[in-house]
């Protein structure tokens, strides 16, 4: 499979660049982390839409100060791997960056300096005298994701053949059906995490039964499934490095 003409790759921040979920790393250090979980379950289970789910995440971090939050998100864990691709693919000359409908402006900030990354978008925040208060436009969503791609890929003037993504769940998928190449990755993320939550078998199973169909979802409209939780396995997909010969 000849890739040399891919120029761009996005990559999904929660699950694939980081490893994990900020926006529950940063609950579980602050002490709610559960009730994230409850409202991520209710979106899978059909109780509540994305919307619903945000704004109610959102009064959880009301009233933060940023004082408190900052050095957490400083020290959430990157993906394994995730430097040294981002280090590989710079110096081949690809543009890199994340767009994410789960992590804030605020956060993937701190990423894009951390990475090193060309661009990072993310649901915007207020702050207000050093205290989080609400949200403030754009929030990404899995409706409007692909559109804010298409908007950097034509910033940088590239078609979207000559872009890859790389994605760990569904609000991927309508980004895969259009670039050129739409890697699947760490699929299993939100079940791992969920999977914490306290349920009676049968929440339980019907939870997984659910989650097992997105990620089959994710797996059949990507280009490419990777199930090794190592980011440097996309780097014998692009061709920076050949592959180990087992």
């Amino acid at each position: 499979m000849a890739l040399k003409n891919y120029k761009l790759v996005e990559f999904d921040c929660d699950g694939v660049l980081i490893d994990g979920y900020v926006s529950l790393y940063v609950a579980d250090k602050l002490g709610f982390g559960m009730k994230i979980r409850e409202i991520y379950k209710d979106v899978i289970t059909g109780l509540k839409n994305f919307s619903q789910a945000v704004n109610e995440s959102l009064k959880l971090f009301i009233g933060l100060k940023e004082s408190d939050v900052s050095p957490i998100l400083s020290d959430i864990p990157l993906m394994a791997g995730a430097e040294e691709v981002i280090k590989a693919l710079k110096k081949k000359g690809f543009i890199l960056g994340t767009i994410s409908t789960g992590a804030s402006q605020y956060f993937v900030d701190v990423l894009k300096h951390r990475l090193n990354l060309d661009f990072a978008l993310g649901t915007g925040v207020k702050v207000k005298n050093g205290v989080f208060t609400g949200i403030a436009p754009p929030i990404i969503s899995m409706r409007n994701k692909y559109y804010y791609f298409v908007k950097i890929a034509k910033k940088y003037d590239f078609d979207l053949s000559e872009c890859v993504a790389v994605g760990d769940d569904v609000s991927n998928v309508s980004l895969f059906k259009k670039v050129g190449l739409g890697i699947a990755f760490n699929t299993d993320c939100l079940r791992h995490e969920l999977e914490k939550l306290s349920l009676s078998d049968k929440d339980k199973a019907s939870l997984i039964s659910k989650l097992s169909f997105a990620e089959m979802k994710v797996k059949y409209h990507a280009h490419i499934i990777i199930d090794v939780k190592n980011l440097t396995a996309i780097l014998p997909v692009l061709n920076v490095i050949k592959a180990k010969k087992h």
